[in-house]
């Protein structure tokens, strides 16, 4: 879970005099405005601005704690995030005069994400996860199926499986199972792969294919990250970088 910190003076849209009363009417509906804008879909946000009057009408926010569920970025489903930001300085008294949220400098973000089964599944095709389960396959001359093919998908202790079924062949499956983990903070590591091909109860012996590692971003530093047969939960640090940047 992520900390939160005392937080006597917070805009959370109570009545409050002068500036502050505008900025708790304008800034909230604006922050979740451009959160949408950044994310293809978003469930139960929940937010908290922490900061001083005469801070945050400067545009300057010290703090900003949120909650969601549901979220879907890029194509990744997650069914829980919970994050904090700091240091954030926006072009509030533009927002004031009804320009859009927009950031003026990067700014860190800390926080856990939670993805289960159903979210794996739903994030296939996500580019990431295409992108390294293309390339595992690809070893076999072997392109990613779509996802209206998978039979099942299953987590383990530090590994992922998932079992494609063949649209021409029903019969015919392929199955691939491989580690997952996270290498120097900014690498998702899928390693030892195996891919075995038939039915359940006639699978072909397990091809082993090379271990592959997909990079995250410069901008990206995990520091937590565990794979249950329940969900995966990652954790770490992200730098938002403005648009305009």
């Amino acid at each position: 879970m992520v900390p939160s910190s005392p937080a006597p003076d917070q805009s959370d849209g109570s009545p409050a005099g002068g500036g502050r009363g505008l900025v708790s009417r304008l800034l909230p509906p604006a922050i979740r405005l451009w959160l949408h804008t950044q994310l293809d879909h978003l469930e139960d946000l929940d937010f908290r601005i922490e900061g001083r009057d005469r801070q945050i009408l400067s545009g300057y926010l010290p703090q900003v704690s949120l909650s969601a569920s549901q979220a879907v970025y890029q194509g990744l489903r997650v069914s829980r995030a919970e994050v904090r930001a700091e240091e954030i300085y926006l072009n509030l008294g533009q927002v004031i005069r009804g320009k859009a949220l927009r950031l003026l400098q990067p700014f860190l973000v800390r926080g856990l994400v939670y993805l289960n089964r159903e979210d794996l599944r739903a994030s296939l095709q996500a580019p990431l996860l295409a992108q390294g389960l293309g390339e595992v396959l690809g070893q076999l001359g072997q392109s990613l199926p779509p996802a209206s093919a998978v039979r099942d998908l299953t987590l383990g202790e530090g590994w992922l499986g998932v079992t494609w079924g063949d649209l021409e062949t029903p019969d015919q499956q392929l199955r691939l199972r491989t580690g997952l983990g996270m290498r120097e903070q900014r690498w998702l590591a899928l390693d030892q792969p195996t891919v075995t091909t038939g039915q359940p109860g006639q699978w072909s012996p397990p091809q082993v294919l090379a271990d592959l590692s997909l990079d995250l971003g410069p901008a990206t530093a995990i520091d937590h990250f565990s794979v249950t047969p329940d969900h995966i939960e990652i954790g770490g640090v992200v730098r938002v970088i403005p648009a305009d940047a």
